[in-house]
């Protein structure tokens, strides 16, 4: 087998050895995996002043290629422990404006340790300048991929 043959074998492969090593780690803290991106897309879209309607639970899907009730079911779990809160969006009476709570703002430090340490342990022989082309090709192949949905 040549190297094209087992690329998306291993990019499948990896990515899930590096979510169950995500999941086990979160596990600890009362978090899943899915929870997890939630808030982190939450936590972007602060940091980066995203407009309002992107706040919503459709666009977080969207974003993270989740269905309505997979996404319904977690931003539910969310708000039940305290992680989100939910705010009546300006001209939409149907949905919901979901920001993190203070709880949650409180505790990213922590989650971020734990996600950073799967990402280490996953590139932990690579050299700076591995994983410097490692992220650049992969942020291609991305692009690549969404411009060819479009």
């Amino acid at each position: 087998m040549n190297n094209r043959t087992n690329l998306g074998y291993l990019l499948n492969l990896s990515a899930k050895l590096m979510k169950y090593h995500l999941m086990k780690q979160l596990d600890k803290e009362n978090f899943t995996v899915q929870q997890w991106a939630v808030i982190k897309d939450l936590q972007l879209l602060e940091e980066l002043g995203g407009a309002e309607n992107h706040f919503i639970a459709v666009s977080i899907a969207k974003r993270l290629d989740m269905d309505k009730p997979t996404i319904s079911g977690i931003i539910k779990r969310l708000l039940e422990k305290g992680y989100i809160e939910k705010h009546p969006h300006s001209t939409d009476k149907r949905a919901s404006i979901l920001k993190l709570s203070d709880q949650t703002k409180q505790i990213l430090p922590r989650l971020d340790e734990l996600s950073d340490k799967t990402i280490s342990a996953a590139v932990a022989d690579f050299t700076e300048g591995e994983i410097s082309q490692l992220t650049d090709l992969l942020f291609r192949m991305t692009k690549n991929l969404k411009e060819e949905e479009e």
